[in-house]
């Protein structure tokens, strides 16, 4: 127990009154009382604030009328402090002259119970040892909220079952070793979805080396991910090690995994099975100790009876099979993903744009969302440039039909159509201010080079 201001330890109660003897009476007669619990006194309101700041104790004890020349205003005032630097601590107020009035004015201000005097030195251990446990739970159910919102996990938006079941099988994905197959539409966040398994799992100190089928042919994917010894081929000046091998110790996610051709197939086969490889031009295997991670928005069942992907890569790297749900089946989750995509550009751009207007909000929980979140996205983004064009601080249906999504003159369409015309209208841009490049026109929309080769494929079916 400190028996003065100027202790430097850490303590659990702190006690505050403007009578010397009376306070360090009471911390003598407590101190038996509440167990392992440590005592520091403090004889004036700024001391005891700057104790207070400074250990963060869990209980307060406070006389009101800590400063005899302004009475129990003094008192009140240091509860207000007191709460507004740490509302987890809990306050005990002790009174004079029998006022149940300044008690209850007190609890109002957030005191966790009052004490009339005199005070019994029982009675006030009691109180004290029960409000240290409430703190001490209020704390550790803080801690846990934060540990929580700062998670990988919490960046996946959305309060709906669905969501919340995702991020709990997400969570138990994450502490095995398995390989993992993810399924979903486009724009349900399945990239995301993988990065949050290897950021929340043993191996999140490794690399997340993520692998998507180029343009090239196969000779070029095979280099990629496996790797090639010096002078395996034309213009192989310099080996090189290969994605698989860059993920050693970390997670290796084969993004579009039913668009790799069959003797790529065929070589994942090994590289997970055995956990090993061989470069091009190699005569030698290599190990490597990654965790494997695949993911198609191609129907499983299209993608097997298609041929698009072999069935004994698929027994080997499903599982743990995680089905993403589409945001059609999940529009109550659509009011906080339009908030967290304005929280989002407000942060990284003068866009003060706050929230939609009613009518939005129930028009976009109409929509089907063919694109998902990514879709939603992108016209919650148009929308805010309008409105932030217009002056206004929300979006507004007439800031919908401005953009590519919902085209005036066009409100016969549907709305799916609306969609693929934009998608479309964006894609052709695109590729003319890239001189024809699918790649770089690819990496200026932000789409990986499948969803713009289908984009582009469904555009030429149409005309």
């Amino acid at each position: 127990m400190s028996a003065n201001a100027d202790e430097s330890g850490m303590s659990d109660v702190l006690l505050i009154d403007d009578d010397g003897d009376l306070l360090h009476s009471l911390a003598r007669a407590i101190a038996p009382r509440i167990g392992s619990l440590k005592v520091t006194c403090a004889t004036s309101a700024s001391i005891g604030l700057d104790l207070f700041q400074k250990h963060r104790p869990a209980v307060v004890v406070l006389d009101l009328c800590i400063d005899e020349r302004r009475g129990i205003e003094s008192g009140f005032d240091l509860l207000r402090e007191v709460r507004g630097v740490d509302s987890s601590s809990r306050c005990i107020v002790i009174t004079g002259h029998g006022s149940i009035s300044h008690g209850v004015r007190a609890l109002q201000l957030g005191a966790a119970s009052f004490i009339e005097k005199p005070a019994d030195p029982e009675h006030v251990a009691s109180i004290i040892v029960d409000a240290a446990a409430h703190a001490e739970l209020r704390r550790s159910f803080d801690k846990a909220g934060r540990r929580k919102e700062d998670s990988p996990a919490s960046a996946l938006i959305g309060r709906s079952e669905a969501m919340r079941g995702l991020r709990d099988r997400i969570a138990f994905i994450a502490t095995t070793q398995q390989p993992v197959l993810i399924l979903g539409e486009t724009g349900t966040g399945k990239g995301l979805c993988a990065r949050l398994i290897h950021e929340c799992s043993p191996r999140r100190a490794g690399r997340f080396v993520h692998y998507q089928p180029n343009f090239g042919g196969g000779d070029l994917m095979q280099s990629e991910l496996f790797g090639h010894t010096k002078g395996a081929f034309t213009g192989a000046l310099e080996s090189r090690a290969g994605l698989a091998f860059e993920a050693h110790d970390g997670t290796l996610f084969l993004d579009e995994l039913d668009e790799l051709p069959p003797e790529i197939q065929v070589r994942l086969l090994d590289l997970i099975q055995e956990r090993r490889f061989r470069p091009v031009g190699s005569d030698s295997f290599r190990k490597v100790n990654c965790r494997f991670i695949a993911a198609m928005n191609r129907p499983l069942d299209e993608a097997l009876e298609g041929h698009k992907l072999r069935r004994d890569l698929y027994h080997r790297v499903a599982h743990s099979v995680l089905h993403l749900p589409p945001l059609r089946e999940r529009v109550e989750d659509i009011p906080d993903l339009c908030e967290a995509t304005l929280a989002s550009m407000r942060s990284r751009e003068l866009v003060r744009v706050f929230e939609l207007s009613s009518d939005v909000g129930d028009y976009f929980k109409s929509c089907s969302w063919p694109g998902n979140v990514r879709e939603l996205q992108a016209v919650v983004e148009n929308a805010a440039y309008h409105a932030h064009y217009q002056g206004r601080s929300f979006i507004t249906r007439q800031d919908l039909s401005s953009n590519h999504a919902t085209p005036s003159g066009h409100e016969n369409i549907a709305f799916h159509e609306r969609v693929e015309r934009f998608k479309s209208d964006l894609v052709e841009e695109a590729l003319a201010r890239c001189e024809g490049s699918q790649v770089r026109a690819a990496r200026m929309l932000g789409l990986d080079r499948g969803t713009l080769r289908r984009i582009l494929d469904r555009t030429e079916g149409t005309r």
